[in-house]
């Protein structure tokens, strides 16, 4: 009953649970997985976003470079340009004056009162002289050529030094006009007379600017740029690799160096710097990687998370790479954080859901169980919940009021029927006794005199009353009992007459069923019990062991000692009691059933009484049977030794005192 009780608080536990907490647990749960993978994307959007931030203030950086580079070269570029040009005007008037100068000389042998002054940028050399031949006009002219020349390229190499202060950098410059002829250069030294390397892309910038392209000249890696000027272009060409161009730039992209990369990129994809073994891996589409928030490209044999940005109007790009390990780790480390505090939750959610769950369903196990109870007939049974809310407290104590109020009911009705069965069963047994001692004394008196037929309707007669008569008495002993009003006279009985008595009593009885009775008297012993009661014990279970037996059965009576008990044994080899019915052994009314025992007739209430009068006794009972082999029946009682005796007698004469 127990384990079945637990079994059922079990089952309903898990289909409170199953009911109240799974739907909210499972919501939470999908809410969590959802928050989770929303809160990846957040932060691999930020971690995207940081990267793409980066790239774009490289890029930004990037731009600004170029257009510095771009306005100061093609501010040079210009400057040399005019340079250039007032020299070739200079020259061009210096070899016409000196052309007029000599036309004049020839013809008037005299510097003095020349046309136009044609001769006048030569009298210098003769100190005013207005006499002069032509070997001094030569000369005159070739020391004025000279000095223009030096002036030249003394404005030209000022100029060309301001830029190099600037991009010290620089390998080679070059500035040609719209006829796409050379008009100014420098070089380092190892490009020198190597014009034609840089001439295509100069002729190019006449048409269009050239911003940054890379090109491989003399072992060294170059960017080239070059600029539509008025008059002609300008070409710059950088060394890569020197710290002064494109590395500063690098070096400011606002990045974490141990985890992520910055590349600078030329217009094919390529990077330019820093100059990577695995180009060629890389190179991949401008446009894809302007367009997508972000790719994916191995570098060295590990996936990286790449973005860029476009460096303005350059055609160069700022990508920024970082592994992609790098990227999602951050994400990670948050999801795992969001995994522990959200596992934390829901456990923290399920053990309180789970502890007022366990609170009310208590309340409702303690409810369902005391009406469980009451269902079984115990209504003195009162229903108790600790801590409990108002309503379930309002509930215990009306189910409580309402099983009350049923067993006052019960038991007044109950009381009545007592009565009612005690005052019949008392007005029965006296008529019962009289016809049956009548018919007695009728069979006795007319046995001789009457014929068969007649003796057997007056032995139906009197056996009819006697059952009747036993009936009325078992129904008044269990009236007595139920009502409390036996009286057991404890005293010290010798069990052994008892039974010797007992026996005696029932051997015609045997004799007639052909069982043969066998009382084993060893371990007898005096046993603390009422002797009238004690009779009734041995007769009813002797009585049944003869009643459901076989012809040729026997019935064996005997005693064991046990803990200061006299367990007494009633052993028959008969019909026995089925498996499924041996529960129900005790309770009133009961008779086994079952064709082997069709003919057999009781009231079914011996066991119950016996039981009854065995546990009044301080006893116990029980039995051990197999359906078809036979039964025994044991029941035990305290055995009275000096001590106990001694007691007896103290407690016996304190009742006679009292009476």
């Amino acid at each position: 009953m127990l384990m079945s009780e637990s079994k059922n608080n079990g089952n309903l536990h898990r289909r409170f649970v199953m009911r109240v907490l799974a739907p909210p647990f499972v919501a939470l749960l999908l809410l969590s997985a959802a928050t989770i993978w929303q809160l990846g994307n957040i932060l691999h959007r930020q971690a995207i976003d940081g990267l793409k931030r980066s790239a774009t203030t490289t890029a930004a950086t990037l731009e600004r470079e170029f257009a510095l580079r771009e306005t100061i070269l093609k501010q040079s570029g210009t400057e040399l340009f005019v340079i250039k040009s007032e020299y070739n005007s200079d020259r061009k008037q210096l070899d016409d004056n000196r052309d007029a100068c000599r036309a004049h000389m020839q013809k008037k042998f005299t510097f003095k009162d020349a046309p136009n002054g044609v001769c006048e940028p030569f009298r210098g050399g003769f100190a005013g002289s207005n006499t002069g031949n032509l070997a001094s006009l030569e000369n005159e002219y070739v020391l004025l050529g000279e000095e223009m020349i030096q002036d030249q390229n003394q404005r030209i190499n000022e100029r060309i030094s301001a830029f190099k202060q600037f991009f010290p950098e620089t390998l080679a410059l070059l500035i040609i006009n719209d006829k796409k002829q050379p008009v100014s250069s420098a070089y380092s030294g190892i490009f020198k007379a190597s014009t034609n390397i840089f001439q295509p892309d100069a002729e190019s910038a006449l048409v269009g600017s050239i911003r940054g392209k890379l090109a491989t000249a003399e072992g060294y890696q170059l960017a080239v740029f070059a600029f539509q000027i008025p008059g002609g272009s300008v070409l710059a060409a950088y060394d890569l690799q020197n710290e002064n161009f494109i590395r500063q730039v690098w070096e400011s992209a606002p990045i974490d160096r141990t985890r992520t990369l910055a590349l600078l990129l030329d217009s094919t994809g390529s990077p330019a710097y820093p100059i990577l073994k695995d180009a060629d891996g890389f190179k991949t589409s401008i446009n894809e990687l302007h367009h997508e928030p972000y790719i994916n490209i191995p570098l060295d044999n590990v996936d990286h998370t790449v973005v860029g940005a476009p460096a303005g109007s350059s055609n160069w790009s700022v990508a920024i790479a970082s592994p992609t390990a790098a990227v999602l780790a951050t994400l990670r480390d948050a999801q795992l954080a969001a995994v522990v505090v959200i596992g934390l939750f829901m456990v923290g959610f399920v053990w309180v859901g789970t502890f007022f769950i366990q609170r009310t369903l208590r309340n409702i196990v303690s409810l369902v169980s005391g009406a469980m109870v009451f269902g079984s007939g115990r209504l003195d049974y009162k229903i108790a919940l600790d801590h409990a809310d108002g309503e379930f407290v309002r509930l215990a104590e009306t189910m409580n009021a309402m099983a009350q109020r049923i067993f006052d009911v019960e038991k007044s009705v109950d009381e009545k029927n007592k009565e009612f069965i005690s005052v019949a069963t008392h007005e029965l047994r006296a008529p019962l006794t009289a016809i049956i001692g009548h018919l007695s004394m009728f069979n006795e008196m007319y046995d001789k005199k009457l014929d068969d037929k007649a003796k057997f309707l007056i032995d139906q007669a009197y056996y009819g009353s006697a059952r009747l008569r036993d009936l009325v008495n078992d129904m008044l002993n269990v009236a007595r009992l139920e009502s409390g009003r036996s009286e057991f006279a404890l005293t010290t009985v010798p069990i052994k007459p008892v039974v010797e008595d007992v026996i005696s009593t029932m051997a015609v009885v045997a004799k007639i069923t052909n069982v043969t009775l066998e009382y084993k008297h060893v371990h007898e012993a005096d046993v603390l019990a009422d002797e009238q009661r004690l009779r009734i014990i041995i007769n009813n279970f002797v009585s049944n062991a003869i009643k459901y037996n076989r012809p040729g059965g026997h019935v064996i009576v005997s005693h064991q000692v046990q803990d200061n008990l006299l367990v007494t044994c009633i052993e028959d080899n008969g019909l026995g009691i089925p498996e499924d019915q041996k529960a129900h052994m005790f309770e009133k009314f009961f008779r086994v059933e079952h064709e082997d025992r069709k003919s057999v007739t009781g009231t079914g209430l011996g066991m119950y009484i016996t039981k009854e009068y065995i546990e009044q006794m301080h006893g116990k009972l029980w039995f051990e049977s197999s359906h078809g082999t036979g039964t025994k029946f044991y029941f035990s009682l305290p055995i009275v030794s000096p001590p106990l005796r001694t007691k007896i007698k103290k407690i016996i004469k304190q009742k006679l005192a009292r009476k």
